[in-house]
């Protein structure tokens, strides 16, 4: 059940205490042998809050000295490029990184305009540069996504442009937390202000991804339809290059949310009464589902713009949705033979569907983007998606865009496939529905003890001796992932009608369930309380 305060305007007494945060940034100091203050890199590298010693300088100084120590080792000794969000700690975590670079010789790429650098940008970035240099380029990302607005975050990507692997972040999260405990002996750094001229490069961010983006959308067709189009920049870090992106080829867009606020005190409240700038909520995006009206589209990006959301005179599309009729649609509309679709264990099985239709291979790994790095970077897959609303795809000649999520290019591409087919994004899913069934999609989050958690991660398949789930033979049981065989941290059971996947949250007590029928919504109630009962029955 919702929050009473969901979609509703953010009330003044609800606002982050701006100064304080950012305060508490510096003054207060971190201690390794708190669990929850030390570095701890999750599916999208470390995230904390300065408050609670979770997020502070010497946090960001230890990881960026750590990429520094390692860098070479990962294939990078050329600049590296960095970005920030609209968070309120991002700013002062950027002066940390660029400290520490400098610090340690290491040339950094900063915005040209002292502007905000989306996250697909910096994975664009990268990607560039290493196609015309030998020596590599990587990049650090100071984001927490679209947590809350006391949130700090910091993720690396190497080489390749996408989220670091799990052998990169772990040996950074170790030697972080090295100079965590030794209170930052060892960290090299130099004064912001005198940072040498030499080891700073102002770099065209924004320029160079706008002027490419006619190599990925058919912006032509959307110049001739002229959809007209609402952007809620959500206050994130790509508000400018959407405004860049209408100037520069004359679209038809209404942006709002687009003024920098870090207090963030223009959203409405998410499902649960938080603060969260999620454009996949239907809570968060209420003012925007609202004022669709005569709009033909709504798009809107997380402060990072990683992520996506579509509006249609339906409302806003689950990311799901949209991403199996984005994937229907490139396949038709891209010279791509050969090419596979990505997806992750708790996308839906309409990819399977249509792909299986279609004679499209499908490479399913675990939750997880850096999973997709790899697979788009050699042109494995044409377009690589998460059910939480984080995607990319390739070129129109079937090369590497970015390797991390790109909101932008998805939102692109709604546009794109309204002005070409005449109909919105949720009428073709509709299509798609007609042909392969209706999917309902339910994610549940139940408390659990530690023991629990642990022993979902420890499960093996042939831990479950059952045979048959809701009344549905299992037609397969996997811990590990149908492509590269990397452990899924859970458990996924598949019948013939849909998928229970159940994981641990790496943050909580508890254990989320995923699970999709085709049969119909009380069918996946059914579901989900069968799969939760068989998973506690081999868990405990």
């Amino acid at each position: 059940m919702a929050h009473a305060l969901a979609g509703t305007k953010v009330r003044t007494e609800d606002l982050v205490d701006l100064t304080a945060l950012c305060n508490a940034y510096y003054e207060v100091v971190p201690s390794v042998e708190v669990a929850g203050q030390k570095v701890s890199f999750g599916t999208s590298g470390h995230r904390g809050i300065s408050t609670a010693g979770s997020f502070n300088d010497l946090h960001v100084a230890a990881i960026t000295q750590a990429v520094c120590d390692g860098r070479k080792e990962f294939g990078a000794e050329g600049p590296c490029f960095v970005g920030h969000d609209t968070h309120a700690l991002s700013a002062p975590a950027l002066d940390t990184v660029l400290e520490v670079l400098a610090g340690n010789g290491v040339v950094a790429c900063v915005d040209s305009e002292n502007g905000f650098v989306p996250t697909p940008s910096v994975s664009r970035a990268i990607i560039r540069y290493n196609e015309a240099h030998d020596v590599k380029a990587d990049g650090l990302i100071i984001t927490p996504s679209h947590n809350p607005p006391d949130n700090g975050g910091i993720k690396y990507n190497p080489t390749n442009g996408g989220p670091a692997d799990t052998s990169i972040t772990g040996w950074i999260e170790a030697k972080a937390n090295e100079y965590l405990a030794a209170k930052g002996a060892g960290i090299k750094r130099i004064k912001l202000e005198e940072i040498p001229a030499d080891l700073q490069i102002e770099y065209d961010y924004k320029g160079l991804y706008v002027k490419e983006l006619t190599e990925i959308i058919d912006i032509k067709a959307i110049q001739k339809a002229k959809p007209k189009v609402l952007i809620n920049a959500l206050g994130g870090s790509g508000a400018a290059y959407w405004e860049a992106i209408s100037e520069a080829y004359d679209l038809n867009l209404t942006i709002i949310n687009g003024d920098y606020d870090p207090s963030f005190s223009f959203m409405t409240y998410d499902y649960d009464g938080a603060i969260r700038m999620d454009c996949s909520s239907v809570y968060a995006m209420a003012d925007v589902i609202a004022g669709i009206g005569d709009y033909d589209l709504a798009v809107g990006n997380d402060p990072d713009y990683d992520r996506y959301g579509v509006v249609t005179k339906d409302g806003l599309m689950a990311p799901n949705h949209f991403l199996v009729t984005a994937g229907s649609y490139l396949f038709k509309t891209r010279s791509w033979e050969g090419k596979g679709f990505g997806k992750t264990i708790v996308v839906t099985g309409m990819v399977d569907r249509y792909c299986k239709d279609a004679g499209i291979p499908v490479y399913e790994v675990p939750v997880g983007f850096k999973y997709f790095s790899s697979l788009l970077f050699d042109g494995t897959i044409g377009i690589g998606g998460e059910e939480s609303a984080g995607a990319s795809f390739l070129k129109k000649d079937g090369t590497v865009w970015t390797t991390d999520k790109d909101g932008m290019i998805m939102g692109l591409l709604a546009m794109e496939m309204w002005a070409t087919t005449g109909h919105s994004p949720a009428e073709l899913y509709e299509e798609l529905t007609a042909k392969y069934g209706t999917p309902y999609f339910t994610r549940v989050d139940t408390p659990c003890t530690l023991a629990v958690k642990t022993a979902l991660k420890k499960l093996s398949a042939d831990d479950v001796k059952d045979k048959e789930l809701n009344g549905e033979p299992i037609t397969a049981i996997r811990t590990n992932s149908a492509f590269g065989d990397y452990a899924i941290g859970g458990l996924q059971i598949t019948v013939p009608s849909g998928f229970v996947v159940a994981r641990p949250s790496g943050t909580e007590n508890l254990y989320k369930v995923y699970a999709e029928s085709f049969s119909g919504e009380a069918e996946l109630k059914e579901l989900v309380s069968a799969g939760s009962r068989l998973v506690e029955s081999v868990a405990l």
